[in-house]
């Protein structure tokens, strides 16, 4: 560690951190959350859009930007808050957090990732313990199990299809604690190009993992671990250099086992693309072997990066990725976050307006990624938004002149009211039209490259962020999934995790994995001359 100055965090409940800057750490936000000492909250990256990064300084503030009026309101600037993402770090500085349901330092905290657990008693009879874990960008999904042959009551179906029964003693969902560096995979991999960085990221994966083994109710045999490549190569500390230019290269192949240190050893699917990794392989693995899907289907893992395959039968299969960033998890967007309590998930639209659902109640704080997809599809519904992401001219529905009427304009970007803080930017609208672009062209390329239509799918499979909640119908409305192909759309969860669990228990898939990874052909979506003029063909809705 080069350490050459150091600055003062402090919380509201009084903690007191010394954090030294560290060499190629550029910006106060990345100080601060790359430290592994606070635990990062959901970012956008340095773009000054989510706001998460605010920090009130105790004296002498930097001189505040136009954004920073605009995000935090000029009172709170006045009062001292910056968007840490927005200003350089310098020695010296003395800033405070806002405070959080989670005020404690990531090494001391026994919960501050809110682990949901369910923990039952294991039954006689049961193999040793094992760990799945889904190693994703920006969150980390996991489950502690014990296994045995037959059925168990509330038994997922993919896992009685397979002939499998898994008790589960511990899950949980929580923040990726790399978030400090950013929510998406570049901003990832920029942090991890030097080996410092690096080995910092890594072992902040490591302590979660660490965590999660020692709190077990019981002996962790064996992991399984299941990322994208930019994710496993951090854990597996290889050189990322392949990932950040033309022609990218694997960090690491996987499909092996691996010693981390102070964990059971870890199998690590294999990575059939420099940016196809061991989270689509391990969500084939479930289709392949466990629930044994009907060919031709296609497998969409949406996540800040979108994995595609096409599996023509148990041996052929073509795959792409598009790199989307955040957006689908709510992230860097305007009023954006991940789903939880305070998110709105759904938007409705009656004579009133538009109205939110958060689920389990409560006053809304944020919109989750299925929210924004839900808002889009209500807003072209009834007339207020064109195909284009624009807001019509001359709105022909009721409902939808009376949105037109509330629009405001803030730096020349139509802004939408939600009512209270929240709001809808024509920044926002853009951004998921990004990803519903690529998600669009990477179907097609496929289709096109396997000389196929639509129609001739048995099955589309979503998993990643797409795969938890988001509602076909509004997937197909959108132009996400080509129409007619809603009752065919299987949103199936979390493929990456339910295959490392496969992967797991059935280690003798794990040679036909490899083998199948070896047998793919990878199309390169965006090397591609046209790639420009056929992502632009598909920037509209619907």
């Amino acid at each position: 560690m080069n350490s050459t100055s150091a600055i003062d965090v402090f919380t509201e409940s009084g903690q007191h951190f010394s954090i030294p800057i560290e060499d190629g750490q550029n910006t106060l936000a990345q100080t601060i959350w790359l430290s592994g000492e606070i635990a990062a909250p959901p970012l956008c990256s340095g773009l000054g859009r989510c706001g998460n990064c605010r920090v009130r300084f105790r004296s002498a503030p930097p001189e505040a930007l136009a954004e920073e009026y605009g995000l935090l309101g000029s009172e709170a600037v006045a009062a001292g808050w910056r968007l840490a993402c927005r200003h350089a770090v310098t020695a010296g500085m003395c800033v405070e957090l806002p405070q959080t349901a989670e005020d404690t330092p990531w090494s001391a905290s026994a919960s501050r990732e809110s682990l949901r657990r369910t923990n039952r008693k294991m039954s006689s009879g049961q193999e040793s313990l094992l760990l799945a874990v889904d190693l994703g960008t920006t969150s980390i999904q996991w489950q502690v199990f014990a296994t045995k042959r037959g059925k168990v009551s509330g038994t997922p179906p993919c896992e009685r299809e397979s002939g499998l029964s898994r008790d589960v003693a511990a899950a949980g969902c929580v923040p990726n604690p790399q978030m400090g560096a950013g929510s998406d995979i570049l901003s990832r991999v920029a942090a991890a190009r030097r080996p410092e960085g690096r080995k910092r990221l890594r072992e902040m994966v490591l302590r979660l993992l660490r965590r999660i083994v020692d709190e077990a109710p019981g002996q962790v045999e064996a992991m399984c671990v299941a990322g994208n490549t930019a994710m496993t190569a951090i854990l597996l500390d290889r050189d990322v250099a392949g990932l950040t230019a033309t022609p990218y290269t694997l960090p690491e192949s996987g499909g092996r086992e691996f010693l981390l240190p102070g964990l059971p050893p870890a199998w690590i699917p294999p990575q059939p693309a420099p940016f196809v990794g061991g989270d689509l392989s391990a969500g084939m693995a479930l289709l392949l072997y466990g629930r044994q899907e009907a060919f031709p289907f296609l497998l969409a893992d949406m996540g800040t990066n979108g994995e595609f395959v096409l599996a023509l039968n148990e041996r052929e299969s073509l795959v792409t990725s598009v790199p989307l960033g955040p957006s689908l998890e709510g992230m860097g967007l305007t009023h954006g976050g991940m789903a939880g309590p305070g998110s709105i998930t759904a938007f409705q639209l009656g004579p009133l307006g538009l109205s939110g659902t958060v689920p389990g109640g409560g006053s809304p704080e944020r919109i989750c990624g299925t929210g924004y997809l839900s808002l889009l599809d209500t807003l072209l519904r009834c007339g207020f938004l064109t195909r284009e992401g624009k807001p019509a001219e001359s709105p022909a529905s009721p409902l939808a002149r009376k949105l037109a009427a509330s629009l405001q304009k803030d730096s020349g970007v139509w802004m939408l009211p939600l009512g209270g803080r929240l709001s809808l930017s024509g920044i926002d609208v853009e951004e998921l039209l990004k990803v519903k672009a690529a998600f669009s062209l990477a179907l097609e390329t496929l289709l096109k490259a396997a000389g196929l239509r639509s129609g001739d799918i048995a099955r589309f499979i979503l998993g990643g962020a797409l795969g938890e909640k988001a509602p076909t119908e509004t997937l197909e409305n959108l132009g996400f999934l080509p129409q007619g192909t809603g009752g065919r759309t299987l949103a199936a969860g979390n493929t990456s995790l339910q295959g490392a669990k496969l992967l797991l228990q059935r280690p003798e898939l794990r040679e036909r994995l490899v083998d199948w990874s070896r047998q793919c052909r990878i199309l390169d979506l965006t090397g591609q001359p046209s790639f420009t003029e056929s992502y632009m063909r598909h920037m509209f809705w619907g």
